[in-house]
């Protein structure tokens, strides 16, 4: 009787799962479409399949859903940026450099639509939210791995790890958003002259 009703449990926690995942998952595509300011209740919960007093079951308003979506948004950010640190060679700084630039290249074009979206919406709130949490998400992630792995092999050259990649991060974004046509080298050197290890570059 226990093994039976473990086993509902864990099929109704995995179906709540896949219910909420619906629901960030329209309510995202929803925002690509028409932005976020726009969106109701109704439109996500039509288009997860589900009735509105469904959706109050998961979440408690649109603005949460919102949160959700940012953060889904971020969470393709991170596992891009886990993928680069798995692959980075071990003590090869330069190449690291040279990876990540294309690497945040790649992921400010992948993400652009959906920030562009927010901003032609006229929901700058949202938009500086999701950068900001992006952004702080990213210099922690950064901090505890491959910030780790330099200090063992190099020390560290940088104090106020955390807020130093953060104004890195920020900056960066907003340099390549509205300056596009800058070149790869000069990115590097940016991140290079910030963090201190220009004598690591080639």
């Amino acid at each position: 009787m226990a093994e039976y009703v473990a086993t509902n449990e864990n099929q109704n926690v995995k179906r709540g799962d896949a219910r909420r995942r619906a629901i960030i998952t329209a309510a995202r595509s929803i925002c690509l479409e028409k932005g976020f300011s726009k969106i109701t209740v109704s439109d996500i919960a039509d288009k997860a399949g589900m009735t509105r007093s469904l959706f109050y079951h998961y979440f408690e308003d649109k603005d949460s859903v919102a949160n959700a979506v940012l953060d889904d948004v971020i969470n393709e950010i991170l596992t891009k940026l886990e993928q680069w640190n798995a692959a980075r060679e071990t003590g090869n700084v330069n190449k690291a450099l040279d990876d990540i630039v294309l690497v945040l290249r790649s992921l400010i074009a992948d993400e652009s639509p959906f920030s562009n979206k927010m901003i032609q919406d006229g929901n700058a709130e949202l938009y500086i939210k999701f950068i900001d949490r992006a952004a702080d998400r990213i210099a922690d992630y950064i901090a505890q791995t491959t910030v780790r792995d330099f200090e063992q092999m190099h020390g560290l050259p940088i104090t106020n790890v955390h807020e130093t990649f953060f104004t890195l991060i920020i900056g960066l974004i907003s340099l390549i958003r509205s300056h596009p046509d800058v070149s790869d080298c000069t990115i590097k050197q940016v991140m290079a002259q910030t963090l201190h290890i220009e004598s690591y570059i080639v």
